[in-house]
Parts: structure tokens; C-alpha cells; sequence
């Protein structure tokens, strides 16, 4: 019988410290040596919004191809449920056959935020100390815990469109880390005044973010909104920044955040993007240390195969 791997299990092999150097390790490779396709949806017609996704992928230096199945319902959180549910199937490419069945939902909190922490460690000024989550949910819990294995972060703010949440958050997390003042404002403004790193991890279709507020050198990890109609940063913060994605063709097709502010000014999606994170590894002159800087986060279907064969790898 093929192994399954459950949630449980999943955060005891996986942590983000490994997660992160995983997601290193991937992005180092040859894109030669990757496939990964546009990820297939398919969108229900009623409410709630709901989306099944099918994400397929191969990576050769593993010798390993997979699917991710995975169910994503936005206003999951109203329920106490998560947003995100599924299966990941990996399979060894020699003969095709399956290797071992992972929860997808566990899969995908940790490494979208170990991703997050791979671009704010390339991005974000080392002196970075200030962080601000704008959302209050498992995201943001994962966020939290791998933008900290990458900067000596001292202050977080938290804003979120549920305040009674925010506070909870907070509350859950003050215990853990015991040498950081947490805050929670009612106005995103306030909340990213000060911050030199922002993750924003909401479910809002519409822009909660917007440039007036923002130090001029900030780094934003762009992690909630994942459908072309759908953004959490308004245009001229994407427009005034350098933006770096994940993946090119999931970015230009998928990423509200970017596709609507390049409709607006007439643009191409592609003239908006700095470089991937496969480029940004390689050449580190793609950084300009005078510009605020965007990672807009799709999440891709090799970022799930390398955190499962990590996972495989520790047992």
C-alpha cells in the first residue's frame, strides 16, 4: 500500500527552516529540467466561490513527477475551515510508479511561506526588523514563522478585515515569540507605516493596500489573491515597484495583482516583471537597493513536488 503522508506528519518532517533551503535548491536548478503547465480550474457557478485546481509538475534532478488536486474556497475562513484542501500524488519516473500521497493543504501553507522567506532573504533590507501581516489567518501564521527564520524581526502589526481575529492571532502567537512586540490596528495604513517587510495574506478580491502609507524601500510579499479578477495591492504600489515572481506564465495568466494594473495602463503583464526567482538566484544584480520590491506569489506545482520529496528524504 502507498504511503500517506497527513498533516501531522507533514509539519514534523517539513520545517520551514528546511522548506526554505528546499525552495532554494529548486530555484537553483535549470528550468530545462522543469515542466510545470498552467495549473487547470475549474470554477463553480454558485456561492460560495469555489475552485478545483489541478496542478501537474515534473522535476528531473529528482526523477519525479506529481499532481496536486486541490479545492480553494476563499471564505473558507468564515467557518473556521482552511481555504485550501486536497492531495498531492508523487510518482518516481522511471516506471510511473506512485510513490506516496501527501496532504495538499499542509504541503501548501508551509512552502507558499518558505518561498515568501526565500524572496524577502533576497529582497528585503538586512536590517529589516518591522513586519506587518495583513490577514490574520493560516497564512499569516506561516508567514510569520518563516519571514522570522530570515530577518531578526522585532515588531509585527497585524491588521486583518476581522479585528476579533486579529486579536485572537495575536494572542495565539505572543506566547511563541516572547521577544516581539505584536500590535493590531484598525487601519491598514497604520498597520504598514513602519514596516519594512509586508505580507499580505487576505482573501480580498479588492486592493487593501495602497501606496501613501509605504516606506519608500519596503518589501511585499503579494500572497492572498490568486485569480485574474481578484487583488490585494492597488496599481501604482505594483507600477512603482520591482516585481518578481515565481513563475512567468502562471503570473501573467493568473495574478490579478498584476494582470489588472497592466490592463489599466495598456501594458504587456511580462513588462511589469523584474525576473523570476530562477533569474533573481543567478544574478543578484537584478536587485536595485534604491527600489521598493513586490513578490507576487502564484504557488506552483514544483514548490509541492520539492517539498514532498523533502518530506520523503526524512523518513
Amino acid at each position: 500500500m502507498t504511503d500517506f503522508y497527513s498533516s501531522e506528519q507533514i509539519a514534523q518532517l517539513l520545517s520551514m527552516n528546511g522548506c526554505i533551503a528546499a525552495m532554494k535548491e529548486l530555484f537553483a536548478m535549470d528550468k530545462e529540467g522543469l515542466i510545470n503547465p498552467l495549473r487547470s480550474k475549474m470554477i463553480l457557478p454558485e456561492q460560495p466561490v469555489g475552485i478545483l485546481g489541478m496542478m501537474p509538475a515534473y522535476i528531473r534532478t529528482y526523477q519525479i513527477m506529481g499532481i496536486k488536486v486541490l479545492s480553494v474556497f476563499p471564505e473558507n475562513y468564515k467557518q473556521g475551515l482552511s481555504s485550501h484542501q486536497g492531495i498531492l500524488h508523487l510518482f518516481e519516473t522511471k516506471t510511473g510508479k506512485l510513490l506516496a500521497s501527501f496532504d495538499a493543504d499542509m504541503i501548501t501553507a508551509i512552502r507558499t511561506a518558505a518561498v515568501s522567506a526565500l524572496m524577502t532573504d533576497l529582497l528585503a533590507t538586512e536590517n529589516a526588523t518591522n513586519l506587518c501581516l495583513l490577514g490574520s489567518g493560516k497564512q499569516a501564521e506561516m508567514h510569520l514563522e518563516a519571514i522570522c527564520e530570515v530577518r531578526a524581526i522585532q515588531n509585527v502589526t497585524i491588521w486583518s478585515q476581522n479585528e476579533s481575529r486579529a486579536a485572537a492571532f495575536c494572542d495565539k502567537v505572543s506566547s511563541k515569540y516572547k521577544n516581539i512586540k505584536f500590535t493590531v490596528y484598525e487601519s491598514v495604513e497604520d498597520a504598514t507605516a513602519a514596516a519594512d517587510i509586508i505580507c499580505t495574506v487576505t482573501a480580498a478580491r479588492q486592493p487593501i493596500l495602497q501606496d501613501q502609507s509605504l516606506k519608500e524601500r519596503v518589501h511585499i510579499n503579494a500572497v492572498g489573491a490568486c485569480t485574474p479578477d481578484a487583488r490585494e495591492l492597488a496599481s501604482e504600489v505594483v507600477l512603482q515597484a520591482d516585481v518578481f515572481v515565481d513563475n512567468y506564465l502562471a503570473a501573467t495568466q493568473e495574478a490579478g495583482d498584476l494582470i489588472i494594473p497592466a490592463t489599466e495602463e495598456d501594458l504587456a503583464v511580462e513588462t511589469l516583471i523584474q525576473a523570476d526567482i530562477h533569474e533573481l538566484l543567478k544574478d543578484k544584480s537584478l536587485i536595485k537597493a534604491s527600489k521598493r520590491t513586490v513578490f507576487k506569489s502564484v504557488g506552483v506545482a514544483i514548490e509541492d513536488l520539492a517539498a514532498a520529496h523533502y518530506c520523503m528524504n526524512k523518513t
